[in-house]
C-alpha cells in the first residue's frame, strides 16, 4: 500500500507539532508554582513522537509499538472526552465559541486521525506478514 508510506511521516509530524504546541502553551502560561506539575503530567506525551518515529523508520522491527501506540491514543481520547464533560465546556452554551473548545476539538480530531492511521499501518503490517508466510 503506497498510502501507508505517506501516513507514517504524517503521524510523526503531527505528534511533533502537538508536543511543541503543548510545550509552548505551558511555557507561555507561565505560573511558576504550577508549571512543574503541568510538565510532569505532559511528559509522557513525549513517547508518542518517539514511537511514531520508530514505526516510520522500521515498521517491521518495531511493530510491537503499534498496539501500545493505539492503546495510548485510546486512553488519551477517552480522557479528553472526559475532560470535556467534567469541565462542562460542551454543555455550556456561553463557552461554545471560546478558544479552548477549538483547541481541544483539534486535539481530539488529530488524535482520532492518528489512531486511525496507526490502525491502517497495523493492518498493512499484518497483510505483509501473511504474504510472507505464504511464500
Amino acid at each position: 500500500m503506497n498510502i501507508v508510506r505517506f501516513i507514517k511521516p504524517a503521524v510523526f509530524l503531527f505528534e511533533c507539532i502537538k508536543l511543541m504546541v503543548i510545550s509552548a502553551i505551558l511555557i507561555i502560561q507561565g505560573d511558576v508554582s504550577e508549571l512543574l506539575i503541568k510538565i510532569i503530567l505532559v511528559a509522557p506525551g513525549a513517547l508518542f513522537p518517539l514511537m511514531a518515529l520508530f514505526i516510520w523508520l522500521d515498521t517491521d522491527r518495531y511493530k510491537e509499538y503499534l498496539p501500545l501506540y493505539s492503546a495510548g491514543k485510546c486512553i488519551g481520547i477517552f480522557l479528553l472526552l472526559g475532560w470535556f464533560i467534567a469541565s462542562r465546556q460542551v454543555t455550556m452554551i456561553g463557552k461554545i465559541l471560546k478558544a479552548p473548545i477549538y483547541a481541544e476539538a483539534i486535539l481530539l480530531c488529530g488524535d482520532s486521525l492518528s489512531l486511525g492511521a496507526v490502525l491502517l499501518i497495523s493492518r498493512n503490517v499484518k497483510k505483509l506478514n501473511m504474504m510472507e508466510e505464504k511464500e
